[in-house]
């Protein structure tokens, strides 16, 4: 689905409620971020009647059809109200709840959005195409895995494997191939990796991953073999891509997921969930040579420099990312980023790093929306601080990079949906502070 019509404005579905008691006015409750704004019609300003946490409720005369909410430091963002009858507006967006839920776009930012796309349920991750033409978004809670086109930011595919596994949802990463037409998913429910053909998008193959709970899937720089973090075993397993053969299996010291393969494909390091270490792995030997201790967090996610001298890893339980010298295997520094952060990407040949942060959880656990909304962090490597921001929405969790360094996007994890921003940011300095 295409952004709303409404000046592209309606970041998330809402209703509008009709008072029982004044029947000459609206009644509208607003979570708005940042927290700091003013709502304005074209007569007035409103105040709200009610504050209760991060939520508003304002009262609007019926006559009123547009109103717009300002804070300083972003954009306006206009509402329109549609009709002289109307009591919801689930006739142009689904109606989920009694509050409208609104981001506001920084002025001041490199970070331009351009659209955001409804997806299936849960989007857990996302990854551009090779030709940067295509997303592939899997569903946690969907049968499989959906393309998206970046030309006209629409469904272009939905990808399914066979019934018997595709009824039991679970995806989760996605990596595609450089060397030949294959997109690959894990499926954590079943264990099971599939395979399908991106020259046509039909369903090839699938294969065991050797291990259960599959998260996160590494190839080298050859593609000749794969990496799978299995979350539930503490395994990883080693595959030969050739023939989706088992080469055989790594036990580790608690949950690995985020996994990348050193430059001269001799090492595997790999993000523990549980132990908070980097698992260091000979390739060659198959088997766990060195835990680097990094703590007692939730290592989460890990990318390597352009330069492939260090390692930046992401911690969830402390909202860090860490960056680790693969000559010393010791952190020359760590620095704080967000609330629960989740994806970490390089922007090839321009020291930036893209940081995903979902936000404070719900008392009610993850799986219910926060009282905050998340944002995207740009970490500018050459300037070791973080230099730019955007809202995302409720949980942003998987991201990616355009393989020519254009556009980003993220999933909203709670919202089923993607986001997509065009990047206007400038080359940065080649020296690195790391």
């Amino acid at each position: 689905m295409k952004a709303l019509s409404f000046y592209s404005i309606l970041i998330f579905t809402f209703t509008f409620f009709i008072s029982a008691v004044e029947s000459e006015s609206i009644t509208l409750s607003l979570k708005v971020f940042p927290g700091e704004y003013e709502i304005h019609s074209h007569t007035k300003l409103y105040e709200p009647v009610s504050i209760e946490e991060n939520i508003k409720t304002y009262q609007f005369p019926r006559e009123e059809r547009m109103f717009y909410i300002r804070s300083s430091g972003f954009r306006d963002k206009y509402v329109s109200i549609p009709g002289d009858n109307i009591t919801t507006v689930s006739d142009i967006s689904e109606t989920v709840g009694e509050i409208l839920e609104i981001k506001l776009e920084r002025i001041d930012t490199g970070m331009q959005f351009l659209d955001f796309i409804n997806t299936g349920n849960q989007p857990k991750s996302i990854e551009f195409s090779p030709d940067g033409k295509y997303m592939a978004v899997a569903l946690l809670n969907g049968r499989g895995v959906e393309i998206y086109s970046t030309g006209d930011m629409a469904l272009y595919r939905s990808l399914y494997p066979p019934d018997k596994w595709s009824g039991k949802k679970g995806f989760v990463e996605t990596v595609f191939f450089n060397t030949r037409d294959e997109l690959w998913v894990s499926q954590m429910t079943t264990g099971m990796i599939h395979v399908f053909d991106t020259s046509d998008w039909s369903y090839k193959q699938s294969f065991d991953s050797g291990g259960s709970w599959p998260k996160v899937i590494a190839l080298n720089g050859q593609e000749d073999t794969a990496y799978i973090s299995n979350w539930e075993s503490r395994t990883i397993s080693v595959i030969d891509t050739k023939n989706y053969s088992l080469l055989g299996i790594i036990p580790v010291n608690g949950i690995p997921r985020g996994m990348v393969v050193s430059d001269d494909e001799s090492l595997l390091y790999a993000a523990n969930f549980t132990s908070g270490d980097i698992n260091k792995i000979d390739t060659v030997k198959m088997e766990l040579i060195k835990n680097i201790d990094l703590g007692d967090g939730a290592l989460r996610h890990i990318v390597i420099s352009d330069d492939k001298s260090h390692l930046f890893v992401s911690d969830m339980y402390y909202g860090t990312v860490s960056i680790l010298n693969l000559d010393t295997d010791r952190v020359e520094k760590s620095f704080y980023a967000g609330n629960n952060i989740n994806t970490i990407k390089i922007l090839n040949g321009k020291n930036l790093l893209f940081i995903s942060s979902r936000g404070r959880n719900s008392k009610n656990g993850y799986l219910q929306k926060g009282p905050v909304f998340g944002k995207i962090y740009l970490y500018d490597i050459s300037a070791g601080e973080i230099t730019d921001w955007t809202w995302g929405g409720n949980q942003p969790t998987g991201l990616a990079v355009s393989p020519f360094g254009d556009i980003i996007a993220f999933t909203d994890f709670l919202d089923h949906r993607i986001e997509v921003y065009k990047l206007g940011i400038q080359q940065n300095p080649v020296k690195s502070k790391y």
